[in-house]
């Protein structure tokens, strides 16, 4: 009987290593590297072409640089009307209470400015102690909560209920009550359009 020579680790390794299915895999491993060789040179390629002055633009003439101009608005900082504007309507903003609101949107006005049309400034309009200013807020709101979700609802709601129940004027609790409902979903009609 003849002696079987026994295998190191190494050569079971070897064997195992040499079989069909790792050779397969191994050729597999070596096709997907090549494709991405292949697809990088590729890409490369085409940001070389991109990037690189073509022959036919080249030798066309170049234009004169005054065929186009693009003329820019003025810096709104350099127009001193601007400025007072800002701080103005800083003012006015930051004021709290009917009393120093209706003072720094007077002064606002008197300066011949006209409010921006946007939410925050009109609620804080709602506060103001002329009625008349007060409905042509409400009108401006209900144009902008008709494109727009109220941002402050809380304090808009809480603001109209107290022009409902405080107003000196028929027309204004009728505005308020209708951007009210409005704002409830119960009504989508404008404060004017609205009567007893």
């Amino acid at each position: 009987m003849r002696e079987r020579k026994k295998k190191s680790w190494r050569e079971i390794d070897q064997m195992r290593d040499g079989s069909a299915h790792r050779q397969r895999e191994r050729d597999q491993e070596r096709e997907s590297i090549a494709r991405a060789n292949a697809a990088t040179k590729q890409y490369r390629n085409a940001l070389e072409a991109l990037f690189s002055p073509k022959a036919a633009e080249e030798n066309q003439p170049v234009l004169p640089k005054t065929a186009a101009r693009i003329v820019l608005p003025p810096v709104p900082e350099a127009d001193p009307n601007h400025a007072e504007r800002r701080r103005l309507l800083g003012k006015f903003l930051a004021a709290t209470g009917p009393a120093s609101i209706s003072k720094a949107a007077d002064m606002f006005f008197a300066a011949g400015f006209s409010l921006p049309e946007d939410q925050e400034t009109h609620v804080q309009m709602l506060e103001h102690l002329d009625e008349k200013r007060v409905r042509d807020s409400i009108a401006k709101l209900v144009t902008i909560f008709a494109g727009e979700v109220p941002r402050r609802r809380p304090i808009v709601e809480q603001r109209l209920r107290r022009i409902e129940e405080q107003a000196d004027e028929h027309d204004t609790r009728v505005a308020a009550a209708s951007l009210r409902r409005m704002l409830h979903g119960r009504g989508t009609g404008s404060p004017s359009s609205t009567s007893i």
